[in-house]
């Protein structure tokens, strides 16, 4: 007679594939506005501020431009994060930071704009109303405003401030 196969050899197996199914349906954990910024080139980064309204449709209908400088004597490095309503993060700002030299301006967009010179492309999809935050390798130092543009016509055929909040605080908070 043969032995029995005990069911507590197939327990680590099912274990496994009952771990690994559980695994596959929770949703992927994902940075949001609040969370800790992600190093830039491997260098700590800080949250230096927040942008509500971004928006992007790939080049066709409105696109937005962060421009970025620093008030400095030596170089930081800054990036943009975009998030989608739902929080998503569109996105990686490491990969599309940049070095700002001292007293250096560099722009980064959401998409592509006619006659608006972008060093980065943020590469962030469709964000029909989303946030943004910019951070940079440096506490101080960086200025930035953000604007909603028209990117498909020269010269723009309008142009929208956006309000740029230090961190998470809006002022009267």
């Amino acid at each position: 007679m043969h032995a029995r196969t005990d069911s507590i050899e197939n327990t680590p197996r099912a274990l496994l594939l009952t771990v690994l199914v559980l695994l596959a349906r929770t949703p992927a954990a994902h940075a949001q506005i609040n969370s800790l910024p992600p190093p830039l080139q491997g260098q700590p980064s800080y949250h230096l501020y927040t942008v509500p309204g971004v928006t992007s449709s790939n080049g066709v209908y409105t696109e937005t431009l962060f421009r970025c400088m620093n008030t400095t004597s030596e170089s930081i490095r800054v990036g943009v994060e975009v998030f989608d309503s739902a929080g998503n993060l569109e996105n990686d700002a490491s990969a599309t930071s940049l070095d700002l030299f001292p007293g250096g301006t560099y722009g980064f967009s959401t998409g592509p704009v006619v006659g608006i010179n972008a060093q980065s492309d943020l590469g962030a999809g469709l964000v029909s109303t989303g946030s943004a935050r910019i951070l940079a390798t440096k506490p101080k130092g960086v200025v930035c405003t953000a604007f909603l543009g028209d990117p498909t016509n020269t010269p723009p055929g309008f142009m929208v401030h956006l309000n740029v909040f230090k961190k998470t605080k809006q002022k009267g908070d």
